[in-house]
Parts: C-alpha cells; structure tokens; sequence
C-alpha cells in the first residue's frame, strides 16, 4: 500500500477537523472520545460501514435481506474506494457460520443469505467490513445482532452477554437534518390483501437540491422489526498493520510462499495463476522477498478452478493462501437462557407462517445465475491466436507428437533425456527461442509436458499457438501453446504437489425479494395462504429529479400492525431515517 503523501494528510487532517464540527453535536459520542478522533484523524480508518437489515427476529430456514451503505468518514458520502463488501454471520460462540462478498459500486450494494434450517436458537451476530477496513479490526467493522429461534430444537436460547472493552456507540458521521426535510406518507388502515402506497417526499420550499438519491426500505410486522439507525461501532485505534488496501478495481487473492527445508524465498521469481477451462485465462505475481505474493481477481460471480504455481517447478515449495475473511473479530460471549417477555409469542407467530409457507410452496425469492454470464471473460487472454487447428478436420493420428509434427509447424514436442520438451520457432529469425514457451491445457500452465506427450488425441478438440513473444507487464512469454480438450475441463490429470488447486468465487449475487401481486381479481381471490413474515423488502430505491419517490406493494392475509423502515442518503452525505406504522385490519 502506498504511502499517504505530506500534502494529502495535511488535506485530510483539515477535512476531517471540518467534520468533527458536526461530531461534537453528537450524544453518541464523548468529548474525549472526539479528541482522540483529532489527533489520530490521519491514521484513523477512512471507511465505515452500515447495513439495513429487513428485521430483527427470524425463523431458522428464512433468509436474511440487507442494503450495504459505505460511507467516506471525511466526507460522510457514499465512498467509491471499495468495490468487495465482507459480509458474516457468526453463531453464539463466535464462530463463523456464514461468510460471503458482495459487490459494491459508487459505496452501495445488496444481499442476502438463507439461514441453515439446523441451527440452535440464540442471538447471532452480522459482520461487515471492506478490505481496507481490516487494518482496524477488531472493532471498525459494522455489527447487527439477529434473534434466531429454531422450534425444532431444544427449548435453549443462547443469549449474547455484553462483553467488557466494547466501543462506544455513534452515529455515521452525524444524522442531520434530512430527517426533519423528508417526510413518509401512507394511509395509517389497510385491508388485507390491500394495495399499500409509500411516498418519499421533500418538503416544500427545501434550499437542498439534491435530496435523498440512495434508499433502502423493509416492511415487517412492529413486534420483529429491525431498530438499527446509521449507528456502528467505532473505536480509534492505537497502532495497527497498514497490511491492507482499497479494493477498487479487483479482488485480491494473497498468500506466502513457504519452503520445506528452508524460509528463503527467490523475489525473482513469478508465481503462475491459470483458470481450468475452454477460454484462457492466466495472471502472474512476483513473489516479493518475505515469500509473498498477490493476485487481482475479477469482480463476477463466476466459479473458477484456480490453478496456482511457480514459474519453474519446485518440489521443495509450499503455496499458503490467506482467507480474505479477518481472523480479527469483536470479542464475543454467549450463555444459555430461555426466551421470556414477548420474544415467545414473536416467534411463535414467524414460525407458523414459516411452517405454513413450506407447506404450500410459497416462494418470497428469485435465486440469481450460479454464474454471471455478462461479465464472463470471452477472449483468451492472448486474444486471437496466430495457429488455430482443429483436430476433426484431419486424419485422426495415433499420439500427440504425431500431431505436432504433422499438424503444428514450427512447433516440436519432442522427447529429451528427463521427459519432453516443447520448443517453437521464432517466426523473425526462424530459429528455435532459447526460452521455452508457455504451455497449457485447457488453460492450465503444464511444466510436466509428459502430460502432454501422453494426452489422448481422441479427446483434443483443436490448438491455439502464438508464435511472437508476448508481452505480460514485466513478462515475457516466449510462444503459447495451448491444448483444448472436448470437455475443456482439465480432467483426468492430477496436479504436482507445488501447485495449488482452488475453487474460487469472488462475488456472492444477491437473490431478489418478490411479493405476491394482487392487481386481478382471480389473483386476490387465490385461496393459497399468504404469509409473510418479510412484508416487503427493497435494497435500493432511487428517487426522481425532485427528491421525491414512490413505493407500492400489497398486504397480506395477516392482521395486526406494520412497520415501515427506510434508511436513505442523499450526494452530500445528509442521511435519514423514517418510520411509520399502519395497521392490516
């Protein structure tokens, strides 16, 4: 990570003096807790995080559904400077049950996760945090705790216990006074299976122009809403690693390499990253002098099979990849308790319209591809190959040094006294390279061209070869050859133990909140119970030119009171919080 120059702490000092203006108006937090924000304002972390959760109690089984705020601690906007958002749920042991990366873009994003129907009723705990972030665990992170009750379980309730040291409680950069400038309007009586009209409006006359741009809205029964108001944890650090860097563009995959009979480590060398698959894809990383090494992943959902390993085969190595989830947590307790005030007819309730839901197959989600197909990569990574030959086009030949001989000139795969070797013509001088070319199959780099000699060419589907040197940043690739199997999935072939085989996704997509739409009458009258436990639940409305917005969806055939909770943003950082109830009759 770069050093912060002399001129951009000096900005960033003032900016954030500004800014405690506001701070010192805050009850949250203490006089000397804002001295402290001052004097280390320069190495106080740039980011925080917020969350909206849909509710605050759930049935085990049900899904989770968030909005993700990432908000610029100077400036108390929408920050840019993340594109990963680390999402947990840790049990009542703190332990991690539920880990996963959502996108975030221009400071937003959305998710979700389901729930594991097996797990014990308690209090758990939601994590989130960005990569930068992670220089100042354990305590600048974003935290919500969730009231999980499995009725199929034992009667047990494990309660969270406060634990001591906690940091203090403030606002994100101070809730100003964009919650007296923006109103909430709804009919305070419904029917059932009544449509319900939300509007978001400015009042009139507002000098500020911009208004609320960025909101986020839950709809849920008053007894199991959420009460979490652009509040998160905050404790100024004393010293810390600066280990950790924005991920603007990319993901990033670190790790150590390590070696069996020794700790050195050659910086000069390259570690090799290829993906298992028809299209090829291929990064490098220098391995520094302590043994490490990072790669920048693509932001998609898409699953690859990573294939890590060293420029020249090395028995002796060890890869170690670091998880991209912080081993640092806030500390946590947890003991056992039984359910008392109104938390058991809360979730007797859930758990019947639960139960009733599964019975009657009520879906309330539309799950997202398991892979992203817009963002998928189309082109090998050395674009259009100067050789393309496909093998159903000629005479079927018996091995694979046949076909290179007949079928690739000026490509040779010979045999040599330690195995085989591939050596390509230099199209220029028309003599041999000196460097041996990169070889692949099905876009995994192979150094053990036995592999390749004995390679059935029954189930090879063509060659790709590029015979000019190709430039990578500071490599030099001399040639590529890479062999495309039918399958195009690498198999059959077992790995060298220097090599690293990892299943890698580096976005979870979110799955989309759907209602039931009673608009015809057919419809209305559908005698299929309508339950919800989630009314309604939108991550990301936007308003119009004049600030102003409108939402509408449909009760259902439970009665009782509702509570309408939006949390919103505006493009200077003025934030708002509103709540409203109506009643279903």
């Amino acid at each position: 990570m770069k050093r912060i120059t002399i001129q951009s702490n000096i900005a960033l000092f003032l900016l954030l003096f500004l800014t405690t203006l506001k701070l010192e108006a805050q009850p949250f937090v203490s006089k000397e807790l804002t001295q402290r924000l001052n004097e280390s304002s320069i190495d106080s972390p740039l980011e925080e995080m917020f969350l909206q959760i849909d509710r605050g109690k759930y049935i085990a089984g049900e899904d989770v559904w968030f909005s993700i705020y990432t908000i610029d601690r100077g400036t108390g906007k929408l920050s840019s400077g993340s594109a990963v958002a680390y999402v947990e749920l840790m049990n009542p042991w703190n332990i991690p049950l539920i880990q996963k990366r959502f996108q975030l873009s221009g400071g937003r994003g959305e998710g979700n996760f389901l729930l594991p129907d097996s797990i014990s009723s308690g209090s758990y705990t939601i994590l989130a945090y960005t990569n930068w972030m992670k220089n100042f665990l354990p305590y600048n992170c974003f935290t919500y705790d969730i009231d999980v009750y499995n009725p199929f379980k034992d009667a047990d309730f494990w309660q969270k216990a406060d634990s001591e040291g906690s940091p203090d409680k403030r606002l994100i950069n101070s809730l100003n006074k964009s919650e007296n400038r923006t109103h909430l309007r709804t009919d305070t009586i419904y029917g059932r299976r009544e449509k319900v009209t939300i509007r978001i409006e400015k009042s009139d006359g507002d000098p500020d122009q911009s208004g609320i741009t960025e909101m986020s809205v839950s709809v849920t029964p008053a007894d199991v809403s959420a009460s979490s108001r652009w509040i998160n944890d905050f404790k100024v650090p004393g010293t810390y690693p600066k280990q950790y860097r924005f991920e603007s563009d990319g993901h990033y995959l670190s790790g150590r390499v390590k070696y069996r009979e020794s700790n050195a480590s050659d910086s000069s060398d390259f570690l090799y990253l290829s993906v298992q698959g028809k299209v090829a894809e291929f990064k490098y990383a220098v391995i520094d002098t302590a043994g490490r090494f990072t790669f920048v992943l693509p932001l998609d959902s898409k699953l690859r099979n990573l294939i890590l390993q060293p420029e020249h085969a090395n028995n002796n190595m060890i890869l170690e990849i670091e998880p991209s989830f912080s081993w640092i947590l806030p500390e946590s307790y947890s003991y056992k308790d039984t359910l008392i005030g109104s938390k058991p007819d809360a979730f007797s309730g859930l758990s019947f319209n639960y139960q009733a839901s599964k019975i009657y197959g009520t879906k309330l989600k539309k799950e997202s591809l398991t892979n992203d197909y817009k963002n998928l990569q189309k082109r090998r990574f050395y674009g259009i190959p100067e050789m393309e030959i496909f093998l159903d086009d000629y005479i079927r030949l018996p091995v694979m040094q046949e076909v290179f001989f007949e079928l690739v000139p000026g490509v040779l795969l010979r045999s040599i006294k330690s195995g085989y070797d591939v050596k390509i013509v230099n199209p220029l001088t028309g003599n041999y390279y000196a460097e041996p070319p990169l070889v692949m199959i099905d876009g995994v780099i192979i150094n053990d061209l036995t592999v390749l000699a004995d390679l059935n060419p029954e189930i090879v589907e063509k060659i790709e070869v590029v015979k000019t040197p190709y430039l990578i940043g500071d490599l030099i690739l001399h040639g590529i050859v890479n062999v495309i199997t039918r399958s195009g999935d690498f198999s059959n072939i077992t790995m060298p133990d220097y090599a690293v085989v990892l299943p890698y996704r580096v976005i979870d997509k979110p799955d989309t909140f759907i209602g039931p739409d009673y608009d015809d009458k057919q419809s209305s009258l559908n005698r299929i119970p309508d339950l919800r436990n989630t009314l309604y639940w939108n991550p990301s409305v936007k308003t119009n030119r004049n600030g102003n917005a409108e939402i509408e969806f449909w009760t259902s055939d439970l009665p009782g009171i509702y509570e309408i909770n939006i949390q919103g943003i505006s493009a200077t950082g003025e934030k708002i919080s509103l709540d409203k109830s109506f009643r279903v009759r």
